[in-house]
């Protein structure tokens, strides 16, 4: 890692209108999924006004640094080399635009930490429980419907297993009728959507409804 890959001096010092926020974490890990939604959203809002963002960022289930470079709206960014053993395991961004409110970024940063009480908002914030049957988009699966749904059951919420990439954890394991067990990447009715009651529970929502 480049020492200087953080260093903003000299990156904007003749426009006056120009500043800079750098933030910083040293122990709690950051949610990857919570870090990407509100970067990716705010370069699509304020991407005009935002000249540079970069940062390197200790992500949770993830044993790699995350770097990564942002000008206006254009964004790269990857798991790289290993943090060392005896290494800080530390979160920089720097922020370098116009209009930075930089009490609204350190706020927003820190809805992303992947603290006990901000996952336990995450995991309020879901449409499903566990038990709930569901449909998932397996276009191309043999026992998918015509719009390529199959049925199955929600097993787990916010799972994780040792083979998913660094720092993904997913909104549901969900175990289809056929007994594979798979996972939601995203809480989106494009991929997950309730499925529609069946036999005796439909039966009796009917009955219940008045004439």
């Amino acid at each position: 890692m480049d020492p200087e890959f953080l260093n903003t001096n000299g990156e904007h010092e003749h426009d006056t209108s120009v500043s800079s926020v750098a933030l910083t974490e040293e122990s709690t890990p950051l949610d990857l999924a919570a870090i990407e939604d509100w970067i990716g959203g705010m370069l699509k809002t304020q991407g005009a006004d935002i000249y540079r963002m970069k940062g390197v960022l200790h992500i949770a289930h993830a044993e790699q640094r995350f770097v990564y470079h942002a000008v206006h709206m254009i964004f790269n960014g990857d798991f790289t080399e290993p943090w060392e053993e005896d290494e800080p395991r530390e979160s920089k961004l720097v922020f370098i635009g116009k209009n930075l409110d930089a009490a609204e970024l350190k706020a927003r940063f820190e809805a992303c930490l992947a603290t006990p009480a901000n996952l336990e908002k995450k995991l309020q914030a879901l449409r499903f429980h566990v038990g709930d049957r569901v449909m998932c988009h397996l276009a191309g699966d043999p026992d998918a419907d015509a719009n390529g749904y199959v049925k199955g059951t929600i097993t787990q919420l916010m799972w994780r297993s040792e083979d998913m990439d660094p720092g993904m954890v997913a909104p549901y394991q969900i175990t289809m009728d056929s007994g594979d067990i798979i996972s939601a990447p995203a809480d989106s009715d494009d991929l997950v959507k309730r499925a529609p009651e069946e036999g005796d529970a439909a039966a009796k929502r009917q009955r219940q409804q008045p004439a």
